[in-house]
């Protein structure tokens, strides 16, 4: 049966020699290119093809008789589809409409569509967004070592578990790392799951009972170092004189605003006149909303403050979260001069080179001198390390924004030897105290 399409010889027959002799002969799929509109043509009849198929499997499942008249109008059908004629028959755009949809729907329970998808939550938020792009590429890679792409609902403890030996094993990465990056894949999922208004997204059923890691597993897991500045090293580093470098100058400024506040570097454009305040009793604060967890904190304006940004100045008001990278550098040129170079234990960042030539970055476990352990990280565990025992706890937590006492002991990594320093030191400086007054008491 004839088709509207009309195909010339030239795109079909070549002329070549079999034995010395001129003869015609069809040619193959592999060699029809090169000219725009033969291509344009080849995909013309491939589309009108699929067409065609796809009304069959159709018809066919539906008891319809294939005869004749059939493939007449399901050969008009699928032209005027093709050439933008209008189409009478809606039967076929209804098809092709379903057919979309469940395209679209395939792709919305793509496991990495789910983690693209939870990007314009955070689209203020530079760090998180930072944070689960990088997971995006773990999944990619993750995919592409399984050679598999995986949907939402894949997302179970076999996945996890299989992820974790991956990351760990293979490529090198602490367990902490990946188990960071398993949490992130388990909020973008609750994302789009729980705005899926369409009951389209489907997830596994032991979604909300998954388990990322075990006993044994953190306690084979490398411990916590929490490397910190202890106020003698802040002293040296507010003795020193940078004035002759304003990238330096600048920096120890950071350095000791934000070990003194708790602050995170990106909040240090909060301390200003507009979140200034003065409480009943004439204390001077500042209060506002952290930029990375919006929670509200309070940053007592006490003397030893004052006398720093007397002396200094406030910071940097303008730095974001990409300004990390170069403020860690000059920290570390600041720590450098004024002579923090003994070894200590901490995680460095380093680049080893791969058996193909690339470079892989990892964190590594060793001695370093304690400069190049220096990151805008510091600030904050330097804060709650160095004031931990001798303020209280609540204040502390103000500030770092920690909910329970036990999440702030395990970011300062505070062991039970150090509680029982503070405890017995507290309650000899109590029982001294109390028998200071008693004596009081009597002299009166």
């Amino acid at each position: 049966m004839r088709t509207p399409f009309v195909s010339e010889k030239r795109y079909w027959i070549y002329k070549t020699n079999k034995k010395g002799k001129p003869v015609k002969s069809h040619k193959k799929i592999e060699m029809l290119s090169g000219d725009a509109n033969l291509k344009a043509h080849k995909t013309k009849l491939l589309e009108f093809k699929e067409r065609l198929i796809l009304l069959f499997e159709k018809d066919s499942a539906n008891g319809t008789v294939i005869s004749k008249d059939w493939l007449k109008q399901a050969i008009n059908d699928s032209h005027s589809v093709i050439e933008g004629v209008k189409n009478t028959n809606t039967e076929y755009q209804k098809i092709l409409k379903q057919q979309e949809l469940l395209e679209l729907n395939l792709k919305r329970n793509l496991l990495k569509e789910a983690i693209t998808t939870i990007y314009s939550k955070y689209a203020s938020n530079e760090g998180e967004l930072k944070k689960f792009k990088t997971t995006f590429c773990w999944i990619e890679k993750f995919e592409k070592y399984n050679s598999k792409i995986y949907n939402i609902s894949d997302f179970n403890q076999q996945f996890i578990d299989s992820f974790k030996s991956w990351a760990t094993i293979d490529e090198g990465y602490r367990l902490s790392t990946a188990i960071n990056h398993l949490k992130r894949t388990k909020r973008a999922i609750e994302y789009v799951y729980f705005n899926d208004t369409e009951d389209i997204i489907k997830v596994h059923k032991q979604l909300s009972n998954l388990k990322f890691t075990s006993s044994n597993e953190l306690e084979k897991d490398l411990e916590k170092i929490v490397v910190t500045l202890n106020f003698n090293e802040l002293d040296k580093i507010e003795q020193f004189d940078f004035s002759y470098n304003n990238s330096l100058q600048e920096a120890q400024k950071c350095i000791l605003i934000g070990c003194e506040t708790g602050l995170r570097f990106s909040d240090f454009n909060k301390l200003n006149e507009s979140n200034y305040k003065r409480s009943i009793d004439g204390i001077e604060y500042w209060e506002f909303k952290t930029s990375k967890t919006k929670k509200w904190v309070q940053i007592t304006n006490s003397d030893r403050l004052k006398y720093l940004t007397n002396k200094y100045g406030l910071p940097n008001t303008s730095y974001s979260e990409n300004d990390d990278i170069s403020l860690n550098r000059q920290i570390k040129r600041v720590c450098l001069k004024v002579g923090l170079k003994g070894l200590v234990k901490g995680d460095l960042t380093i680049s080893e080179k791969l058996e193909d030539g690339n470079y892989k970055k990892r964190l590594v476990r060793g001695l370093y001198p304690k400069y190049k352990l220096m990151t805008t990280r510091t600030f904050r565990r330097s804060f709650a390390t160095n004031y931990y025992g001798k303020i209280p706890i609540s204040d502390i937590m103000r500030v770092t924004g920690h909910a329970t006492e036990r999440m702030l002991r395990n970011y300062i990594n505070a062991t039970d030897d150090k509680n029982i320093s503070i405890a017995y030191k507290n309650i000899n400086e109590f029982h001294k105290k109390r028998q200071e007054e008693i004596k009081l008491k009597k002299v009166d």
